[in-house]
């Protein structure tokens, strides 16, 4: 009978720090052992900050509509409500919102609403702002969702609050863009140089069709092709627009990454790692889909993460991983509550932090906040989703600072993700350890003070940069996925080790 040996393979990442790493082989069969390799990863591409910088060069000017030069259009639409006050109140000082979510929502667009003005004028004299909407390049309109719905009185479900965003606007927002479409600015070009913020398009669109079949639809929701009239023609920012290519309209998308707090996440990447991989994950999700797009893949994203979770299960050694189901340790009634996780023992932040890599599969969409997160702590993410979007991938050189394998090749019986992971080198790793650390400032919100004296752009100088090519550019795409990135590459190619 073989008998089993296990070799202790120590990596030596960055002296004096050393990641252990267990590898199980056995002593008759390792002639046949297979390992999964890889080139080197590549450095961080100077070329990026190059695009940049040409496209900050173009300039625009911009007009602003906010709380404040949208008070006549509300007195108006609504008459002397006092909730508009309110709103106006909160967009002044957003901190006064009652519904913080402990600095660490999901949506960037409560930053985005504070942000976005002083990140403008940091970039003066190349942006300009104009004042009137009619001699402007882009219309911005500069609408906290969330806050202005719960002022007018909608009530959102404890999760959209949590995450910092809601599932569809509610009528007073609607009623707004509807008196926006009626501009003689937006007409011009049919609102497509006018700019507004959705996390996801597809929820606005399909929310109507989705909640008819559960509860009476309220008088007051608008008609799907009312929402069309915005979603399909404006341009929009949001973290992932889930409607296939062909439901999109003549719209353009700027694809920006989920708000991950860099106090709470940041971290050394070359910092003492106690594992290998880490993950903590649901490996039983919704039946409905909300993500249009990921219905043309093959697998169902519970099939995938059954896959990983079984691929982990079976071949990692004692200590070399440190894995949690969340389905099964918390249950699906407690997924979205966050504030549960600690009494059930487990600690997402201690996660990304200790291991060196993070696998990233589909979620209930093709993107997710655990990439960002992992990128702020280090951990190397492994993309493990197809749709996955990586926000601007024109500047951000994810590739030399990732890892990533297609769908179809994870699914395959005769592929091993922890045998993979194994097989990276201490310099393949020292590299792309590298590399989070020089990219996770492009996908950072930071509070801007006047200008920055960092060399490295942040999320909103890359959103603004992106805006400005996008106004001299229309219809560029801005909205790069893994699979369109990579195209056919497959992650690793399969060699005996002797």
């Amino acid at each position: 009978m073989a008998r089993s040996v296990w070799c202790l393979l120590p990596l030596i990442v960055n002296v004096p720090v050393l990641v252990t790493l267990f590898a199980r082989t056995s002593s008759a069969g390792l002639p046949g052992v297979l390992r999964y390799l890889r080139g080197p990863a590549s450095p961080a591409n100077p070329e990026r900050s190059g695009v940049y910088q040409s496209w900050m060069r173009q300039g625009m000017r911009v007009f602003v509509f906010d709380a404040a030069s949208l008070r006549p259009v509300a007195r108006e639409l609504f008459g002397e409500k006092s909730w508009w006050n309110t709103y106006e109140a909160w967009a002044s000082a957003p901190a006064t919102f009652p519904n913080q979510t402990a600095d660490d929502p999901e949506s960037p667009g409560a930053f985005f609403h504070s942000a976005l003005r002083p990140a403008l004028e940091a970039h003066a004299p190349r942006i300009q702002f104009v004042g009137s909407p009619e001699d402007a390049d882009l219309v911005f309109w500069n609408i906290w969702d969330v806050a202005l719905c719960v002022a007018s009185g909608h009530r959102p479900q404890a999760w959209e609050l949590q995450k910092g965003r809601l599932t569809t606007s509610c009528e007073a927002h609607f009623e707004m863009l509807t008196w926006l479409q009626s501009t003689p600015r937006w007409h011009r070009n049919h609102g497509r140089d006018h700019v507004l913020f959705a996390d996801n398009p597809y929820s606005w669109e399909s929310y109507r069709h989705f909640k008819k079949w559960r509860t009476p639809l309220p008088p007051t929701m608008p008609r799907v092709r009312d929402v069309m009239r915005i979603t399909r023609n404006a341009t929009l920012i949001g973290i992932e627009d889930r409607r296939t290519r062909g439901h999109r309209g003549g719209s353009s998308f700027v694809a920006v990454p989920y708000f991950a707090n860099a106090t709470k996440y940041q971290a050394p990447a070359r910092q003492d790692r106690g594992h290998l991989v880490g993950l903590a994950a649901s490996s039983e999700l919704h039946l409905h889909s909300s993500c249009e797009i990921c219905s043309e893949l093959p697998h169902s994203p519970s099939e995938v993460r059954a896959r990983i979770f079984n691929d982990l299960n079976a071949g990692c050694a004692q200590g070399e991983c440190e894995v949690y189901d969340l389905s099964k340790v918390i249950g699906e009634e407690q997924r979205n509550n966050i504030s549960f996780y600690a009494s059930a023992g487990v600690n997402l932040d201690e996660v990304v932090h200790k291991v060196v890599f993070c696998p990233i599969p589909r979620g209930d969409s093709g993107c997710t906040k655990r990439f960002f997160g992992a990128i702020l702590a280090g951990c190397i993410p492994v993309v493990l989703s197809d749709a996955l979007v990586l926000p601007f991938a024109s500047v951000v050189d994810y590739r030399g600072a990732m890892l990533r394998i297609p769908e179809a090749q994870l699914m395959s019986p005769d592929f091993s993700l922890i045998a993979f992971l194994r097989s990276q080198t201490p310099q393949q790793i020292a590299t792309m350890q590298g590399n989070l650390e020089h990219i996770a400032q492009s996908i950072t919100y930071r509070a801007r003070r006047g200008v920055s004296s960092s060399p490295t752009p942040d999320a909103m100088d890359v959103l603004i940069a992106s805006l400005v090519h996008l106004a001299h550019h229309p219809g560029a795409s801005l909205g790069v996925t893994a699979a369109e990135l990579y195209r056919g590459e497959i992650a690793v190619e399969a060699t005996p080790v002797f």
